[in-house]
């Protein structure tokens, strides 16, 4: 039902606050959520008579709830559907009434709401002689004296009948009206007011108006069964709306308004969604700021949007909270942020009145006449349930905005809950991604194999674990439809160069041992990180390690030589690009077409400066391209001044183009290399590219070929390798031609590091795999990346500590770790941590067990997704179930290290299933409600009733 609530069609602007302002097509067709209420009271109306009784109707709600929205809709309905137009017309009243002071004046109300429909129908004589028939009612003698007068009534009901029509008065806030007619004297509240009694005989004719009005609560004259209005009208409670309908509401808008960006991001991150949705209480209102969050923050996490959410709302909070008085202020204010502090906490529906005074500092007494007042103004909530009246701020949303302007203790509470909630339905996410078809599971090898790549000492995606994640990606991909640039990433080039001119000079003024060679080779490294090359220049001058340094250095210089002339590159390129960059000429960290031809242009020697570019352009290590324009031009650029390159480098420009994405220039640059001459090269990057098209017959016979002119290049064999291994499962194939790269190049640790991961997780030889992993780590001692292979491999058989010692290893040698291998240290780390601590809990050393949580929820930098993990949960808190003095005492550690800040539903969850009250996780907060009944069923194994779950049978194709 968003529309009025939320959003209007594109092109129209939205009205969060101001529904009435919507056109009838902009609400119509914004209209998603809340059918189910609309279709009942539609077909009520339909079999309501022109004379005869009806059934009146509330509808109730908290502030936002749609409301306003449902009724707009429901005065559409009759306007446009014959079967209500013929004997009904809608009288749609505005949001306050605030010129109602009494049940005169509501009549009066509602022939200016039956002048402005009968405006709108285009009935323009019947509405002129309406408000000509109330200005002179209204100037009859003590018209305006008594406030219980009908004329207005009277004059209502005579404009219908000569209508022929039934008027149905659609009244928001009639709760206010109430309360503005019910004065008596001096006695401001009356529930058996005359006026109560006068209106309902008014409604209980056969041609009386059918009246559907809105509510913030069920006041006492609706609810006691000695007032006017018990049992006359039917209450409809306008609830929480369910995730499902959140889901499609806000697919409805991104449709509506042509921004299918927005659908994508519902169906790659619903954890986002998700823990608004807890938060904002499935408000209609909200959920329409929601989807502009969506538009606006592509990338946010939930915190992100909550707190710009809360930005959003605050002109409207904060007018509605300085209505208050000043008392009422403070008692509202201590009602929201006592429980969020951590006063009364636990299992409870909210807090007593002698709290809220022992913590605003008033009376008892006057905190009880404020929340009695406060309730009927539908403000607060109360419950008698159990024990002593409890009191909470009923509009979840408001609470939660006091909360988040509160102290800065208070408001990292809530923040800390929209963190676990979002580590919580990220869980469910991941869980569900792992039971999914082959298409996904292709993602996720893909997601895997991108994530190695990169996560070796050099800034490069690795070749190897490229052609394994693009393969893999396209077969996902062609499942799907989806497009190819929501995957790769593109990164700019490193902006270390001015680092890397100050180490060539520190070694120009000291005795490295190295030849001028061998430093360039070893400055223009593109597998050593700066941090290595760092080291190594410190070492290479400090006379008692220069000779030593030397001698380890050169062998993994000479590979690194062949490495780059296979690029085409020569390291008096890079010194000439390194010098140019450090005389500000060239702009390498953008490294765009335009700025390059200005830079080069200015040197002496721009012909050399342009050939060193453009194999620069050709380096894996250096350069993405983040957009087909860049890539286009860069084309255009090598044409113009690249008349001199060879078929090598127009194919490495094709490797780069390729691993940019950008698989049509790719396409280009490979047509281009080989219209230079057929080489070894060309058939290589033809290869891979058909490999990323998903033509793996033709990728075969490419790299086949490119091995035949160049039997001694390792990489063909290697992207043949991971052809074999990834898109025919010809493990064997694989295996031996990994083997031969291997041969070809023995200090290249890439097809090294495949042979392994083939190994270890295509034939599950982990013996064999470990040992190819160590020889790797032998080869190539300062790369990262073999020993986090190892780590991983040695996580999976269990041996945690082996692993986590080889993931510590590989954080010491790489200075710029990619985040895949930091959260597997970190995970791992938090694994051990638990075991630890359960091992305390076993044994009874409670002293223990509390310094390990603490220091683990100390130095976490994530501590929900800890707090959610199954390491915690099923692996911590559940078994200590089995013993509740164990349980006990581990809940009271938990309080004392203020565990709620972080994982507050958790930790009430674990409470119900100590103390075995279940059912109160029903009465606590609405945004914890269902993160809690989750923990628990987590817990316990159990639904929060006491259910077993159904375990059904995993699907299978």
């Amino acid at each position: 039902m968003v529309a009025a609530e939320n959003l209007a069609v594109t092109g129209v602007a939205n009205h969060h606050y101001n529904p009435d302002w919507l056109s009838d097509d902009a609400l119509v067709g914004n209209f998603v959520a809340r059918m189910a209420e609309f279709t009942f009271l539609r077909d009520e109306l339909a079999r309501d008579p022109r004379l005869g009784s009806a059934q009146h109707y509330l509808l109730v709600g908290v502030r936002g709830a749609g409301k306003t929205t449902l009724l707009k809709r429901l005065a559409i309905a009759i306007r446009r559907d014959a079967d209500l137009g013929d004997h009904l017309i809608a009288l749609s009243f505005p949001e306050e009434l605030y010129q109602v002071k009494n049940l005169a004046d509501f009549w009066w109300a509602a022939c200016e709401a039956l002048a402005d429909e009968l405006d709108r129908l285009n009935k323009d004589e019947a509405a002129d002689r309406l408000v000509a028939a109330v200005a002179q009612a209204k100037k009859a003698p003590g018209a305006n004296a008594d406030p219980l007068s009908d004329a207005g009534y009277k004059c209502l009901l005579q404009t219908c009948a000569e209508l022929g029509l039934r008027p149905v008065l659609l009244v928001d806030n009639l709760d206010m009206v109430f309360q503005r007619i019910d004065k008596a004297g001096r006695k401001l509240k009356n529930p058996h007011a005359p006026a109560y009694w006068a209106l309902r005989e008014a409604l209980s004719t056969t041609s009386a108006p059918i009246v559907i009005g809105g509510s913030v609560r069920l006041s006492e004259p609706f609810t006691d069964y000695d007032k006017a209005f018990y049992d006359f009208f039917i209450p409809k409670r306008l609830g929480k709306l369910s995730f499902e309908e959140v889901r499609q509401v806000l697919d409805h808008l991104a449709d509506a308004q042509g921004v299918p960006e927005v659908k994508q991001r519902l169906q790659d991150r619903p954890s986002r969604i998700e823990a608004l949705y807890e938060l904002t209480g499935g408000n209609p209102r909200a959920l329409g700021l929601i989807f502009e969050l969506l538009r606006q923050g592509p990338n946010s996490r939930a915190v992100e949007d909550f707190e710009r959410l809360m930005d959003i709302t605050t002109p409207y909070y904060k007018a509605r909270f300085e209505d208050l008085s000043e008392q009422t202020q403070v008692v509202m204010h201590a009602l929201a942020v006592c429980r969020a502090d951590g006063e009364a906490s636990g299992l409870r529906f909210g807090l007593t009145a002698a709290e809220i005074g022992n913590h605003a500092g008033l009376p008892t007494g006057t905190v009880s006449a404020q929340l009695d007042t406060q309730e009927r103004e539908g403000m607060v909530e109360k419950s008698s349930a159990h024990g002593r009246a409890q009191y909470r701020i009923a509009e979840q949303l408001f609470r939660l905005w006091l909360q988040m302007r509160g102290s800065r203790r208070v408001r990292q509470n809530v923040i800390g809950l929209t963190r676990f909630l979002e580590a919580m339905f990220s869980v469910d996410e991941l869980q569900a991604s792992m039971q999914a078809d082959q298409g996904s599971n292709a993602l996720a090898e893909s997601r895997y194999s991108f994530a190695v790549a990169g996560a070796d000492t050099a800034p490069t995606l690795r070749r190897a674990m490229e052609t394994r994640g693009a393969d893999q990606l396209l077969r996902h991909l062609k499942d799907t439809g989806e497009s190819l640039d929501e995957f790769l990433n593109a990164d700019d080039l490193p902006a270390d160069l001015n680092t890397m001119v100050r180490l060539r000079e520190q070694l120009q003024k000291c005795d490295a041992g190295l030849e001028t060679s061998e430093q360039n080779v070893l400055l223009g490294s593109m597998t050593l990180s700066l941090e290595q090359k760092r080291s190594s220049v410190q070492a290479l001058c400090t006379a008692a390690s220069a000779q030593a340094e030397a001698a380890r250095l050169r062998p993994l210089l000479r590979h690194e030589q062949q490495t780059l002339l296979r690029y085409g590159l020569h390291a008096a390129d890079l010194k000439l690009i390194y010098l140019k960059r450090a005389q500000g000429f060239l702009p390498l960290p953008n490294l765009t077409p335009e700025d390059t031809e200005a830079a080069c242009s200015m040197a002496s020697d721009a012909s050399s400066l342009r050939s060193a570019v453009w194999r620069l352009l050709g380096s894996r290590s250096f350069v993405r391209l983040s957009d087909n324009i860049t890539a286009d031009k860069w084309l255009d650029w090598g044409r113009e001044y690249a008349q001199s390159t060879s078929s090598i480098e127009w194919a490495n420009v094709a490797g780069t183009l390729r691993r940019s994405g950008r698989l049509s220039q790719a396409e280009q640059a490979v047509d281009q290399a080989f219209l230079h001459r057929e080489s070894s090269r060309a058939w290589h990057e033809r290869g891979a590219l058909m490999a990323d098209r998903g033509d793996s017959t033709g990728a075969e016979h490419a790299y086949r070929k490119a091995i035949e002119l160049d039997p001694l290049d390792a990489f063909p064999w290697c992207g043949l390798g991971n052809l074999l291994a990834g898109k025919f499962g010809r493990n064997d194939d694989a295996e031996r031609a990994y083997r031969m790269a291997v041969e070809l190049d023995p200090l290249d640790t890439d097809p090294w590091n495949n042979l392994g991961n083939l190994l270890a997780y295509e034939s599950g030889r982990y013996d064999d795999a470990e040992h190819v992993y160590r020889k790797a780590i032998e080869l190539d001692p300062l790369n990262a990346l073999p020993l986090n292979n190892l780590g991983r491999l040695q996580e999976q058989q269990g041996r945690l500590v082996d692993a986590f010692a080889a993931y510590s290893k590989a954080a010491e040698l790489d200075s710029d770790p990619h985040p895949y291998w930091q959260g597997k240290r970190a995970h791992l780390r938090v694994r051990l941590q638990i075991a630890s601590a359960r091992v305390a809990l076993e044994a009874g050393d409670m002293p223990t067990l509390r310094e390990i949580l603490d220091q683990l929820f100390s130095d976490l930098p994530d501590r929900a997704a800890t707090s959610v993990s199954e390491y915690f949960v099923e692996g911590l808190l559940a078994p200590a179930l089995a013993t509740k003095e164990k349980a006990t005492t581990l809940l009271d550690i938990l309080r004392d290290l203020e565990f709620a800040k972080h994982a507050r539903p958790l930790l009430l969850a674990f409470e119900s299933a100590v103390s075995n009250r279940p059912g109160m996780l029903t009465e606590i907060e609405p945004e914890l409600q269902r993160a809690a009944q989750a923990m628990f069923k987590r817990l316990t194994g159990t639904k929060p009733n006491g259910e077993v779950p159904t375990i059904r049978p995993k699907r299978t194709r």
